[in-house]
């Protein structure tokens, strides 16, 4: 369960979960991140339910269905591999900026 997406506080890092093949069931409120959760939910990688209580509901379903399991943690790592890298792109990409702008 994605603690933080159950109230509205924005949500969690949910590729940090994804990366370490954990399944992901999420609630409404991922604001924070809300392009890596519709992503995730698209690639299978993660369940969005409306409430804490659906989401108990799917994490015990989850425990007891290991195909179910294994389905969302092969995705999550999957969808993980695919994002990993991120901060360093977006690092390369601010630096080339503030050289061009230097050179000026």
């Amino acid at each position: 369960l994605l603690g933080g997406s159950f109230a509205p506080l924005g949500g969690q890092n949910l590729i940090e979960a994804a990366a370490c093949g954990c399944p992901v069931v999420m609630g409404p409120h991922t604001f924070n991140f809300s392009e890596a959760a519709q992503l995730a939910q698209e690639a299978g990688a993660a369940v969005r339910v409306a409430s804490l209580e659906v989401g108990v509901e799917q994490a015990m379903a989850l425990a007891g269905d290991p195909a179910r399991r294994e389905v969302l943690s092969v995705a999550g790592l999957a969808f993980a591999a695919a994002h990993r890298g991120a901060a360093q792109k977006t690092a390369s990409a601010v630096l080339a900026l503030a050289t061009e702008r230097a050179a000026r």
